[in-house]
């Protein structure tokens, strides 16, 4: 009798156990729900770009070949503004985005150099106006007091645009002309993106996160695979404001190419960044 009675206390135990649990559970989660907030952000970056570009002409075969900071100026170093935004609509459903803006010219006056095939004696320009775009959907894999991992799936929005003139006497092929030449890259083209984001909570406070993406597909006459990694650290100054400070690092190969002429286009770039974002 005294057996079964234990066994009885031990089950009805074991139950009531589970059910505080299941509460307990269930009230995490109304938490979580209840304390996702949409944050909005604005940030500085300094950039350090290298980028190639190589104009094919299908018809003649001549090359032109450009390497923007080096034999033609462009800023090398560049301060960019950034924005970007998340909202967390159920504990393990997130949305974001983000965008910045590049914008870097040059003017070289006295110029004598050769682009693999093209011989320019004059004056030249050149002009990066890019803008990057970013969308994605995050679903929380794993969440515990100290980490969490979310997959990361959207668009990437690649928004180039190079433009080159070049004015004086132009050698192609041995035959030199007085007159201007002028190769542009411009195109917007929408691609897959797929990555992971891993947070670790060190305190109430302080966070470190860790993105790695990558993007790859083709729209149009354009191609492209990029990748993309960025390590970051977020401070929660008080409920409504915290700040972002981080290393990010961008490799992107793009070819453009249509009936006339293929572009194919190195973009890559390393920096800094600092930002701060209002918590709703």
């Amino acid at each position: 009798m005294f057996k079964r009675h234990f066994l009885i206390s031990v089950a009805l135990l074991i139950f009531v156990s589970a059910l505080t649990n299941s509460a307990y559970a269930e009230q995490i989660q109304a938490d979580l729900y209840k304390n996702s907030k949409f944050a909005l952000g604005v940030g500085a970056a300094i950039v350090k770009f290298d980028t190639n570009v190589k104009f094919i002409d299908k018809q003649t075969g001549r090359g032109t070949y450009l390497d923007l900071e080096g034999n033609l100026d462009l800023p090398e170093v560049s301060a960019v503004m950034t924005f970007y935004g998340v909202y967390r609509f159920k504990p393990k459903h997130m949305v974001g985005f983000s965008f910045f803006n590049v914008n870097r010219e040059s003017e070289v006056s006295n110029i004598d150099k050769t682009f693999e095939d093209v011989r320019v004696v004059g004056e030249a320009s050149i002009s990066d106006t890019t803008n990057f775009y970013r969308l994605d959907y995050g679903y929380n894999l794993f969440n515990d007091n100290h980490s969490k991992i979310d997959l990361m799936a959207g668009i990437y929005g690649l928004d180039l645009k190079y433009v080159f003139n070049a004015e004086g006497e132009i050698t192609i092929d041995g035959v030199t002309t007085s007159g201007t030449i002028e190769e542009a890259a411009k195109i917007f083209a929408p691609l897959p993106l797929v990555g992971l984001d891993f947070v670790f909570h060190i305190t109430d406070r302080w966070n470190f996160a860790t993105k790695v993406a990558f993007i790859a597909g083709s729209y149009q006459d354009l191609s492209a695979t990029v990748s993309q990694t960025s390590i970051q650290a977020l401070y929660k100054i008080n409920q409504h404001v915290g700040v972002v400070m981080g290393l990010a690092y961008f490799d992107a190969d793009v070819v453009i190419e249509d009936d006339l002429e293929k572009q194919d286009i190195s973009y890559g770039y390393n920096g800094v960044y600092i930002g701060m974002h209002f918590l709703l």
